[in-house]
């Protein structure tokens, strides 16, 4: 049997066995809310949400306060893991707190060089006034935070005082189990947005809509619950009747394996055998204690199993592919946060300013923005710096070791003590203790087991003296007034973050209310945010593209402060390009270019039009071009650009590089086969419009890309394309047709086959083959009314050039039924006509005549005309 503690009077506030307090019986109801409400409540990750819980938690830190000391003589305040959570606020806030910018040289000077520069574009002066922290609205933010946790953490151990950890403990896996549960809730009714109000920012895929919208962040909340339920489960004295645990248990299990995500399906098995070996271990040390009660054990066993059972039903290959993916991209960003750590390294950048900061150390390429450094520990040194981070590290550690709370509790408090580095284990690789409903649940947890290991004994009498009668109110009102302080500074100065400012200021240049005379006061609304956020890139590349806009002023300035700013950005280098283009320097402009595409890859195809803009001489085009592999794309695109028969040698150039430089490229092939036909189709093309010889040469090209294409891809269209494409050079249209009829079924784009086989068709002399291509083109072509008004007007074009009138009216009357418009219907008015079929040519102007208002003259007197024609053979003698 586990040890049991004194539950005397003395215990529960009251003398004698009498109730206690009703501000005391309203604590662990204000504590469940925070922990419940904190994590349905998005994870209180926005700041009116966070203000709400903070005030609860402050509410419920002053009246444990209020309720007197944890232990005799000693005040909980003065506890290791308060004092630490609190020296942490404090210093948080600290960084926000504005000095002068000459001692801010002194304390931190990579701090203070970025805010000396930060107003450059604006032409303007250093400000006098800066912070440590590089984001100041955003550390209040944290620091609220911080002292939310340590609210939470005082709330708890009150509870667990007072009732032991296992109340503590049961409100983190009730609040587990409701994250489960609506999250089910929301992937059965197929929701887009969370309890039908918030939606969300980024893409969310099915079965991940639900209060903690990051399947990692959900998943390590889970596993902290999973572990909460086996120890509330297998203790001798449960809150919960059996059954309740085990369907929470089986509930959270398997939506934390539809997370899918990989570090919380790794550490969890990992927590279960840790909770086995510390059992062992706990009950060696209690000899008389008997072993873990069989049903409780087997209950578990059906638990675990159920969720995992329920998990495989709601599996989709989404999510065995999200499970599987093999990318390792965070090791590479704790890589890239070092030399940040470097720079910073005794005060840091402020907590919260990551993602504005770390935009200058990014080494990955792409648009993509890191909010967080996906460590716990590296976050922390970034953001507070390597001595306060080690001292947090090392207090935390020392106040929580496993002899002091694991070891010493309920078997409900080891589970929890294992959820609890489960959690932490997975935060090496995740930012889940970022989300405030994560750490408030930590928090809890924690508290809850310092409250119970370190339970005081009976207190007799009235306090020794005077002062410790007050002590309880005294730190009571500093814990309200505090709480209050922070949150209004919160709300006045930290709920304007990075991204509000960014859509705010972006929404204003779209609406184009930022050039002409809106500039003057959005030039005042960047400069705010630059205060607010003077790391951040990306205001000084909004006000580059607001002035090359307006042509008000050099754009060059700005480019320079977000190149500084973000070492990998290829949207400011594509507009420093134009802009040096612009001004002549057209070999800095390509050399601009091939740091875009190196930076950032979506912009290739861009880079590669203006390439192909400024020069076709293929010196100048290699400038554009990165080295290697990373160059093939930007190779490929300028092979396709332009106009089919636009200079055909570069184009040819460029994809004979792409395909020197990756073989297997499919497109560059595609591209080098297809300039290859265009010259076969030129009898004037010097080196493929000659001779047999030369023709010979280029034809086994063509085809040797072709049969590489296959070999890449045996079912590519463009293999069987090109091989068509160049039957039809030799005048073999029948065995185009023929291929393409027998390949189009097989093959990953039917319908440009079909298309293709159609075309094929067309040139043969009768229409033997044409009809069964139609046939078939035209319900594949079908898939909604537009597409099929679309292929329908395409084959009238090509029937009408064939002048086969007669059919062409067919397909554009089909055209102008599913989707009419001006141009079909004139189309299908002058084939009608051409095919003799003058009533309908006349339906068909009368209908484009009432759609251009009944006051077309012109079009009138045609009308008259096709009915003058149609009526003729009547009266013909």
């Amino acid at each position: 049997m586990e040890r049991r503690r004194s539950t005397s009077a003395g215990a529960w506030g009251g003398p004698g066995g009498a109730a206690p307090p009703l501000a005391e019986r309203v604590i662990p109801w204000l504590l469940a809310a925070a922990i419940a409400g904190s994590v349905l409540a998005i994870g209180a990750v926005h700041t009116p949400t966070l203000a709400l819980v903070s005030s609860i938690t402050t509410i419920a830190a002053a009246l444990s306060l209020r309720a007197g000391a944890l232990t005799e003589g000693r005040s909980l305040v003065r506890a290791l893991p308060v004092l630490t959570l609190l020296g942490l606020t404090a210093y948080t806030l600290l960084q926000a707190v504005p000095l002068p910018l000459a001692w801010l040289e002194r304390l931190s000077p990579a701090s203070a060089d970025i805010w000396s520069r930060a107003l450059m574009p604006l032409g303007e002066a250093a400000p006098r006034y800066a912070s440590i922290s590089l984001d100041p609205g955003a550390t209040l933010v944290e620091a609220v935070k911080w002292l939310t946790y340590a609210g939470t953490f005082v709330a708890a151990a009150f509870v667990g005082a007072r009732h032991g950890a296992r109340l503590g403990i049961t409100f983190v896996f009730g609040s587990a189990f409701l994250a489960a549960l609506t999250t089910i809730a929301h992937g059965l009714l197929g929701a887009t947005q969370v309890f039908g109000l918030y939606q969300p920012r980024f893409s969310v895929a099915a079965w991940h809509i639900g209060p903690l919208l990051n399947p990692n962040n959900l998943a390590g909340y889970l596993n902290l619950g999973i572990l909460s339920g086996v120890g509330l489960l297998l203790t001798s004295r449960p809150l919960l009747p059996a059954w309740a645990a085990g369907v929470g248990i089986t509930t959270i299990v398997g939506v934390g394996i539809i997370a899918s995500s990989r570090g919380g399906l790794l550490v969890l098995p990992l927590g279960l055998a840790l909770f086995a070996l510390l059992s062992r271990q706990r009950r060696g040390r209690r000899r008389s204690g008997g072993r873990i009660q069989r049903p409780a054990a087997w209950l578990l066993s059906f638990a675990i199993a159920g969720g995992a059972l329920l998990a495989a039903l709601a599996t989709t290959n989404r999510t065995l592919s999200e499970i599987a993916d093999d990318n390792l991209n965070k090791l590479s960003l704790f890589y890239a946060t070092l030399p940040l750590i470097a720079d910073h390294w005794l005060f840091g950048i402020g907590r919260g300013a990551f993602e504005t900061v770390f935009p200058a150390y990014r080494q990955e390429p792409g648009n993509i923005v890191f909010t967080h450094a996906e460590n716990f520990v590296i976050q922390w040194a970034a953001e507070w710096g390597v001595p306060a981070a080690a001292a947090a590290l090392v207090a935390f550690g020392v106040a929580f070791r496993p002899g002091k709370i694991a070891l010493r509790g309920s078997t409900a408090a080891l589970g929890a003590w294992v959820g609890c580095v489960v959690l932490l284990l997975q935060n090496l690789l995740d930012l889940g203790l970022e989300v405030p409903g994560v750490t408030i649940a930590l928090a809890a947890t924690l508290g809850s087991l310092w409250g119970e290991a370190h339970r005081e004994r009976p207190r007799r009498g009235a306090p020794a003296d005077e002062a410790g009668r007050w002590r309880p109110w005294q730190e009571a009102a500093c814990a309200a007034a505090a709480g209050v302080a922070l949150v209004a500074l919160m709300l006045r100065f930290g709920w304007r973050d990075v991204d509000h400012d960014r859509r705010a200021l972006r929404a204003v240049s779209d609406a184009g209310a930022a050039s002409g005379a809106g500039w003057p006061r959005f030039r005042e609304e960047l400069r705010a945010a630059t205060l607010r956020h003077p790391a951040e890139p990306y205001f000084p590349l909004l006000g580059a593209v607001t002035v090359l806009q307006a042509r008000s002023e050099s754009p060059i300035p700005w480019l320079q402060r977000t190149l500084e700013r973000s070492r990998r950005h290829g949207r400011a280098h594509l507009l420093l390009a134009e802009v040096l283009a612009s001004r002549g320097a057209k070999e800095q402009a390509l050399l601009s270019l091939r740091l875009a595409v190196e930076d950032d890859a979506s912009v290739t195809g861009t880079a590669a039009v203006l390439a192909r803009q400024w020069t076709e001489r293929w010196d100048e085009l290699l400038r554009a071009v990165p080295e290697g592999k990373a160059g093939v794309e930007m190779l490929e695109r300028m092979a396709i650009v332009g106009e089919r028969r636009e200079a055909l040698d570069v184009r040819l150039r460029c994809a004979e590089e792409a395909v020197a430089r990756d073989p297997a490229r499919i497109g560059a092939r595609w591209a080098a086969g297809t300039a290859l036909l265009t010259m076969l189709e030129d009898p004037s093309s010097a080196r493929c419009g000659g001779d047999e010889a030369q023709r010979g040469a280029c034809e086994r090209q063509v085809e040797a890309h072709a049969a590489a294409i296959q070999g890449t891809k045996s079912d590519s269209f463009l293999a069987v394309q090109l091989r068509a494409r160049l039957l039809l050079a030799r005048k073999k249209s029948a065995e185009a047709e023929r291929l393409l009829a027998e390949s189009c079924e097989r093959l990953d784009n039917r319908l440009g086959c079909l298309r293709l086989r159609v075309v094929a068709a067309s040139q043969l002399g009768t229409s033997e083959r044409l009809l069964p291509a139609l046939r078939d083109l035209m319900p594949a072509a079908c898939s909604s009314h537009a597409e099929c008004a679309s292929a329908a007007t395409w084959v009238g074009d090509l029937l009408a050039g064939r002048k086969d009138y007669s059919s062409a009216v067919t397909y554009y009357a089909r055209a102008a039924q599913d989707e009419p418009t001006e141009e079909r219907l004139l189309k299908l008015a002058d084939a009608a006509s051409a095919a003799g079929a003058h009533v309908e040519a006349a339906g068909a102007l009368e209908r484009l005549l009432q759609r251009r208002g009944g006051n077309d003259a012109e079009l009138r007197r045609r009308i008259l005309d096709e009915r003058a024609k149609a009526l003729a053979p009547t009266l013909s003698p």
